[in-house]
């Protein structure tokens, strides 16, 4: 009987089930990490969790590389990046660097934004001096959130409300949105594709008194059904994506009548197996095909 296939299930050493310091949401590495072993060693592929920053491609012997909870490559993105290109000199890195490169910045919004696809639109800092002001002026509201260009997970973001002064500077690592209303009562809507396969959705609310949907923020979740025209709205960001992706997580907003981008997660969003059962079997067979007999194949 052959031996398996050796799949990276890349971490952070924060998320690792044998860290010392786990961060308080690593516990989304866990559920991943038990979910999707069995589907993959059903068709003769290993899971073995391995910190990003400890993994030299070079003299390791993996067949592919599942980017998964890397989630403190936002405060090294170049160390990130460099690691990326190099691992997939050696196999099959999902997903695809170039979709993972694009991802990270968040200025791809403004290029869906210009393509004419729905999201909420985006004033990026263009140089010193730009205010708080200048980016509500740009978005034509007063209420804005800020965000991090590189960030994720809600955090380094600030609500910035009608009243509130906006003469202060802006660093130009980050960027403005306008501050959409449904997320308070409707929540943010997540919908999980495996390659170009939707598998489920999810309606993610914040806690009482926030506007932030993440657990570690005090959100909930829920499961949410959604109708065959929202799903293929939310596949058509896919094909947007430099490279296709093994694993896309498109979170939307309700307003005024249609789904809003708020975020094409194509890096190391949690997909949240709790909602699909057969997700672990999915991904797999998605990573097999990848591999193809020959074990070293491309999408």
């Amino acid at each position: 009987m052959p031996s398996p296939r050796k799949i990276a299930f890349l971490a952070c050493r924060h998320n690792l089930t044998t860290s010392p310091d786990k961060w308080p949401d690593a516990f989304e590495h866990d559920v991943e990490l038990e979910a999707f072993a069995p589907a993959f060693a059903a068709v003769g592929l290993e899971l073995i969790e391995v910190d990003w920053e400890q993994v030299d491609p070079a003299s390791t012997d993996f067949d592919l590389y599942f980017v998964r909870t890397t989630w403190n490559y936002k405060e090294k993105p170049d160390a990130f990046a460099d690691f990326l290109v190099q691992a997939a000199r050696f196999a099959p890195v999902m997903n695809d660097p170039q979709t993972i490169l694009w991802n990270m910045n968040k200025r791809y919004l403004g290029e869906l934004e210009a393509k004419g696809l729905p999201v909420i639109p985006s004033a990026f800092v263009d140089g010193p001096g730009t205010t708080v002001d200048d980016l509500r002026e740009r978005l034509s509201t007063r209420e804005i959130v800020l965000k991090p260009l590189y960030g994720g997970g809600g955090f380094d973001m600030r609500r910035v409300t009608h009243d509130e002064d906006g003469a202060d500077l802006l660093a130009d690592t980050h960027f403005a949105q306008p501050f959409i209303p449904g997320i308070l009562d409707q929540g943010e809507l997540s919908f999980v594709f495996v390659e170009r396969e939707f598998s489920h959705a999810l309606r993610k609310r914040p806690a009482d008194g926030n506007y932030l949907i993440h657990t570690h923020h005090g959100g909930a979740d829920e499961a949410y059904h959604p109708s065959s025209e929202e799903i293929d709205g939310c596949r058509a960001f896919l094909d947007v994506m430099p490279a296709p992706a093994l694993a896309t997580r498109v979170d939307v907003v309700p307003h005024q009548g249609q789904l809003l981008l708020m975020e094409l997660e194509a890096i190391e969003a949690h997909l949240f197996p709790a909602y699909n059962d057969g997700l672990g079997a999915m991904l797999a067979s998605a990573c097999a095909s990848v591999l193809g007999s020959d074990g070293f194949a491309s999408m």
